[in-house]
């Protein structure tokens, strides 16, 4: 029955005769050129992701460090102010201790009696 293709007779022939099958030698090399592109992608991947993973730790911390000076630069801003204010009410006291003709002379006068 499958004699009745012809060229199947050559190849069943060869087979039992023990002559070896082809490799396909184009398709080995092309796996083994996979397996080694795959190798090259897995390491640059894992390489990336640890480069990823130290990045966003850094990008954190810069953006805690970044808070914290935004922080102390409102409070210094905060205690320079009560600076300011606490300069200003030392100089009106002074001035007003500077004019001893007016404050005394308001002062020196007694309360008017009834």
């Amino acid at each position: 029955m499958r004699r009745d293709r012809p060229g199947e007779d050559e190849h069943d022939s060869g087979e039992l005769r023990g002559e070896r099958p082809r490799r396909p030698w184009v398709l080995i090399a092309a796996c083994l050129v996979l397996v080694v592109l795959s190798a090259v992608l897995w390491v640059k991947w894992s390489g990336t992701r640890r480069d990823v993973a130290r990045l966003q730790k850094e990008l954190t911390r810069v953006y805690k460090e970044a808070e914290d000076l935004r922080l102390h630069g409102v409070l210094a801003q905060e205690h320079i102010g009560k600076l300011e204010r606490d300069i200003r009410a030392l100089l009106a006291e002074r001035d007003r201790q500077a004019r001893p003709g007016s404050d005394k002379a308001r002062g020196a006068k007694p309360p008017a009696r009834r």
